[in-house]
């Protein structure tokens, strides 16, 4: 039966007494199948899995959606029950931030921070930096695990742990999809059918512009135009970027590029931001 546990003395208290290794899956609640892959790939891998839930508010704009982000709290216990986790950390504000340590902000390096998401959503890194930091520092554990749609996140959470020198070794975990290619998200909740369906056209372009590039005929250029003239015609998107980054230090990469790069992709379906890649 999967421990809750609140604190951050409790949760410290526990694992001290648990077995090495650990492995710590973080996220936002809401969970679906990706957050579950996670969670297996933390119970083949380690003694102990430890799963926390918490909405972090430093990681959303004053326009975005905080106070509508998917909770389901009751939901997520069950789905962490299921997948047999050993503890459940569902800390508060205070738990995460004593003293206000929000003000505590842990900022990555530019071409990170401010680049693709980072353009429109001018503190979320710094936000994620921030609570992944203070989770690892709370939980210490051997293992963490992050999904590769949240890819931008993942080389942020490399970086954080190379940078302070963190003995954790950050597995990446390949996206997992409905069955029509739309990546799960928490955010999916929040859109309709209609939306859906709509959305699922975002990993089509992603994979038609890895076959463009693949074909030899196309450019990196010439190979995003023509997925993004394929989006077009579905006037619910409004793609924010459309780009490619180098797989080794996410760069920008040049039109000669063939291989060893993502392309990325952020865009609204109504009101709902969603993001995707795919490696070429």
């Amino acid at each position: 039966m999967a421990t809750i546990i609140k604190s951050v003395k409790d949760i410290k208290s526990v694992l001290a007494q648990s077995e090495r290794s650990i492995g710590l899956v973080t996220t936002m609640g809401a969970l679906h199948d990706g957050h579950i892959s996670l969670i297996k790939a933390s119970k083949f891998d380690c003694k102990t899995t430890v799963v926390s839930i918490y909405v972090n508010p430093l990681q959303f704009g004053p326009s975005e959606d905080f106070q509508t982000y998917p909770r389901d709290l009751k939901n997520d216990l069950k789905i962490c029950e299921e997948n047999n986790v050993d503890y459940v950390f569902v800390p508060d504000d205070n738990e995460i931030y004593p003293d206000d340590t929000k003000k505590d902000l842990t900022m990555p390096p530019a071409n990170l921070y401010s680049d693709l998401c980072g353009r429109t959503r001018t503190n979320h890194f710094s936000g994620v930096s921030t609570v992944v930091k203070r989770l690892f520092e709370v939980v210490q554990p051997d293992y963490s695990y992050f999904g590769e749609k949240d890819l931008q996140q993942l080389y942020i959470v490399r970086w954080l742990v190379k940078e302070f020198n963190l003995p954790i070794f950050v597995r990446a975990c390949p996206t997992v999809r409905e069955s029509n290619g739309l990546a799960f998200s928490s955010r999916n909740l929040n859109l309709s059918a209609k939306e859906k369906y709509i959305a699922s056209n975002l990993y089509k372009a992603l994979v038609m512009a890895k076959k463009n590039i693949r074909s030899g005929f196309f450019n990196v250029s010439k190979s995003i135009l023509e997925s993004l003239i394929f989006l077009s015609k579905f006037p619910e998107i409004k793609v924010e970027y459309f780009e490619a980054r180098d797989k080794n230090d996410f760069n920008k990469v040049d039109d000669g590029k063939k291989e060893g790069f993502y392309f990325l992709i952020a865009a609204k379906v109504g009101k709902v931001r969603l993001i995707d890649n795919v490696e070429v």
